[in-house]
């Protein structure tokens, strides 16, 4: 095995232990509440092996507390979905320990996250049972949500008591409290939800009172568990928690408590969704300044959650002072060795997440999707999937492929992402790879993250898979278009054919002219155009394209055939992609609109209202993407094993394109 020098003199204050009533954490990695539908069994809402390997996988990738999310307190009128884990009965305690015990293996402390949806729990889920809130009110998918009274209080703190007890014996050493969001006690805290005029509304005291019941209970009657709470910095909403707020609610539960970790956001609002979990264009460690206003007022430790992913961030979040450690989700899902890299050293091998939600959004049917709706259940795949880390949710299942006995002679056509992967995945299984790349470099179709202004993840992540690649061990031969005979004078015991996709010409009359590029001609180079665009196509890459050209001083007006743009990206991606797109002053937006002709200066469309002539000096086509199929299919019979992977199977997404090439690998 590798030895690797530890790094604690690079990121001192990253890996300084902390310790808090007699439990040492060995660094101020944590790992953020993720609730994922394959860790439980649906119908038992008990941990499954897949649960225990994947956040026992955090453990033994450095966190020093690992945290499960979104526990079930109660059957009556707390669950959301289906894939709680349930603490209500002792049932739960024999795979909980499980990964409890996994977790302490690797000196690591346990978690567990403990919310009562309130107004967001569904009837469905509850044995059809009325959500109760703080406040009466009608929630935007027709359900109707009662007041809380104060017997309903007193049985959801015992709920929280009971779930408490039942964590800490089932070996956790902490609980967290999830006081954000807007979720029930964050509806307690938030004038949007709390209109009560009795003594748990109004003030910021009053406010407090139940949660701060809540709080005290536990620490009463389960005084050996540690309470973490996670408060909102800010509802991003007009009349709802801001700063100050915040900073007076941590001072009433910081006489408590023993953590606190700041986010931001509430679910009652959409449009701050993507903001709560960031999307690519919100700044990395953008709650730190919250955290630190916090941490200025307050006794005990102070974390920060959101968008934290490289370690020199969080060593200068932490020696800056403005938390006392940092809080991860997707970092984690995108590198479950997050920790331990940056500890030795490794920390430029740490895969990025790109932030595209896919993890948060897909599995319950938050996708194709129109903007007012939040989930389309009959859309819910109730799969779990990254779209960087192809191991995610499937770490039971990939166990099945041993190392292969004999290593094969492989050959990867292809230098983008599929085929990075394949070589990086067949490298790692003991083959010898040879990779053809007909460019001057690696990166494929990601070559755009250079030049688009929101896409720093993505470019860090094509980064990443090019300094992998690299480093592989893999033979990369740039300048080398592959044929059928140049592979098969290699002898190859099987060939990953990962030749992508081509842009889509739609037939109109008028696209072979002077004017017209597509969005890969143009993203290197705007100058070419005239001032004013018109863009065919309104999907998702049609709009950051038009984000793109609109950054670089053009007028664009983005046509779309369908009612509904991007309809295509993951919900809450898009959701922030299309508040964009409306506030852009220079980006008009035609929907429903089909394209009849183009011009030299003008194109005809027929929308709604009838045919029109936008003026155009230049048209980008962002029709979408078409397979190299015919390219794909002249290297069969060049190996006794011949595996397409990617756009050429295809044209897709990431993701599809990332787990096609790992899976070819795994298959050999």
């Amino acid at each position: 095995m590798e030895y690797h020098q530890p790094c604690e003199e690079r990121y001192p204050h990253l890996f300084a232990p902390m310790t808090i009533r007699g439990k040492t954490f060995k660094n101020r990695i944590i790992t953020a509440p993720s609730n994922h539908g394959h860790i439980t069994d649906p119908y038992t809402h008990q941990l499954n092996m897949e649960g225990v390997l994947y956040y026992g996988g955090k453990a033994r990738g450095g966190a020093a507390m690992v945290t499960l999310g979104e526990a079930l307190l109660d059957h009556g009128n707390s669950s959301a979905h289906a894939s709680h884990v349930d603490l209500t009965t002792e049932n739960c305690l024999p795979s909980l320990h499980r990964l409890t015990d996994y977790i302490h293996m690797h000196q690591s402390l346990a978690s567990i996250e403990l919310n009562h949806n309130g107004h967001f729990a569904l009837p469905q889920y509850c044995g059809g049972a009325m959500p109760m809130a703080a406040s009466a009110m009608d929630m935007p998918n027709g359900i109707h949500v009662r007041e809380m009274n104060e017997d309903d209080m007193e049985q959801v703190a015992e709920h929280y008591v009971s779930a408490a007890r039942m964590a800490r014996r089932a070996g956790f050493d902490t609980v967290l409290l999830h006081y954000a969001h807007g979720w029930l006690m964050g509806g307690f805290l938030s004038n949007l939800i709390n209109h009560r005029k009795d003594k748990y509304g109004g003030s910021i005291e009053n406010r407090c009172r139940f949660p701060k019941m809540v709080l005290d209970r536990i620490r009463k009657e389960v005084p050996d568990i540690l309470v973490e709470i996670r408060l909102s910095g800010s509802e991003l909403t007009p009349g709802g928690i801001e700063l100050p707020d915040c900073v007076e609610m941590a001072r009433i539960f910081a006489e408590s408590a023993d953590m606190l970790h700041i986010s931001c956001g509430t679910r009652l609002n959409a449009s701050t969704r993507p903001i709560m979990h960031p999307s690519h264009f919100v700044e990395h460690g953008h709650n730190a300044f919250r955290a630190a206003a916090v941490k200025q007022a307050v006794h005990i430790p102070v974390g920060v959650v959101g968008a934290v992913t490289d370690p020199d961030l969080a060593e200068r979040i932490l020696a800056e002072g403005m938390a006392d450690y940092v809080a991860m989700a997707r970092a984690f899902i995108a590198d479950p060795e997050w920790g331990e890299k940056a500890r030795q050293c490794r920390a430029d091998e740490i895969r990025p997440c790109i932030k595209c939600l896919r993890c948060l959004d897909v599995a319950g049917g938050r996708t194709g999707t129109k903007t007012a709706v939040l989930q389309d259940f009959t859309n819910a795949t109730k799969e779990n999937s990254c779209s960087v880390n192809p191991e995610y949710g499937r770490q039971e299942v990939l166990a099945l492929y041993p190392k292969p006995e004999k290593a094969c002679r492989v050959v990867v056509v292809g230098g983008g992402p599929a085929g990075m992967q394949a070589a990086i995945q067949a490298r790692a299984r003991g083959h010898a790879v040879t990779l053809l790349e007909k460019g001057d470099k690696l990166g494929g179709q990601l070559f755009y993250a250079d030049y688009v202004w929101f896409k720093k993840d993505m470019k860090e992540y094509r980064d990443w898979l090019i300094r992998m690649t690299m480093r592989s061990g893999a033979e990369v031969r740039l300048h080398t278009e592959a044929t059928p005979e140049l592979v098969a004078q290699l002898h190859p015991d099987a060939v990953v054919v990962a030749v992508g996709a081509e842009p889509f010409i739609p037939p109109i009359p008028g696209v072979d002219g002077g004017n017209v590029y597509t969005a890969n001609d143009i993203f290197a180079d705007c100058s070419v155009l005239g001032e004013q665009v018109v863009l065919v196509g309104g999907g998702l890459v049609g709009c950051e394209t038009a984000l793109h050209l609109s950054r670089n001083g053009k007028r664009v007006a983005l046509v779309e055939m369908r009612d509904t743009l991007a309809p295509d990206g993951y919900f809450s991606e898009r959701l922030h992609t299309l508040e964009y797109l409306e506030k852009d002053p220079d980006i008009q937006i035609y929907t429903s609109a089909k394209c009849l002709a183009i011009g030299p200066d003008a194109v005809k469309i027929a929308g709604p209202d009838g045919e029109m002539c936008l003026k155009a000096d230049s048209v980008v086509l962002s029709s979408g993407m078409v397979s190299r199929s015919a390219l794909r299919d002249r290297f069969r019979g060049t190996a006794p094993r011949v595996i397409p992977a990617g756009d050429c199977v295809r044209a897709s997404n990431l993701r599809e394109a990332t787990w096609q090439g790992y899976n070819a690998a795994m298959i050999l």
